[in-house]
């Protein structure tokens, strides 16, 4: 398996800047899903990772996180990704997904219940003065779903993410 994943190459990679700040503004939001979908096909599977362009930011970020609602405006109680405060991260969140398009949704406040697991960016994060780079690599819709989440794996243990988890059981 290991050969495999050695062996296996991205179809593509590209990258979205935004300004935390943005989070706060539907129509930011709404830009931000056009320009995936424009940049991402449907049938993707796709690794990301977002990452502060400053290493400073994440400090701001850290404390940010400490503050965030709880709940949401129905008092269901809201699930983030986990806080994993490495001393010295180098990416805000690394994952993997085959809907590329929903998942960042998720992950900045665009979409998502109050039960999925997710940044939600756009509740806490917004005054913090950050740019954020959101990198990704697109597979073949056929790769086996093992072999993405090494490849994850891979990139996590590289860049020590402020949030999420490592994937795999």
């Amino acid at each position: 398996m290991s050969a495999k994943v050695v062996d296996r190459r991205p179809l593509g990679a590209d990258s979205i800047d935004f300004e935390l700040a943005w989070l706060a503004d539907p129509d930011a939001l709404e830009a931000i899903d056009v320009d995936l979908g424009n940049m991402v096909d449907r049938d993707s599977r796709v690794i990301y990772q977002l990452v502060a362009d400053e290493p400073t930011s994440y400090a701001g970020l850290r404390d940010a996180f400490g503050a965030r609602p709880m709940e949401n405006s129905k008092g269901k109680p809201l699930r983030y990704s986990r806080m994993m405060a490495p001393a010295d991260p180098c990416a805000l969140y690394v994952g993997s997904s085959a809907s590329f398009r929903s998942r960042i949704g998720q992950h900045v406040g665009r979409i998502g219940g109050a039960g999925t697991y997710s940044m939600r960016l756009g509740l806490w994060a917004t005054a913090v003065p950050a740019n954020i780079t959101l990198r990704f690599w697109l597979y073949d819709p056929d790769i086996n779903l093992i072999e993405l989440e090494a490849l994850e794996q891979e990139l996590w243990d590289s860049c020590t993410p402020l949030l999420g988890k490592r994937s795999g059981r």
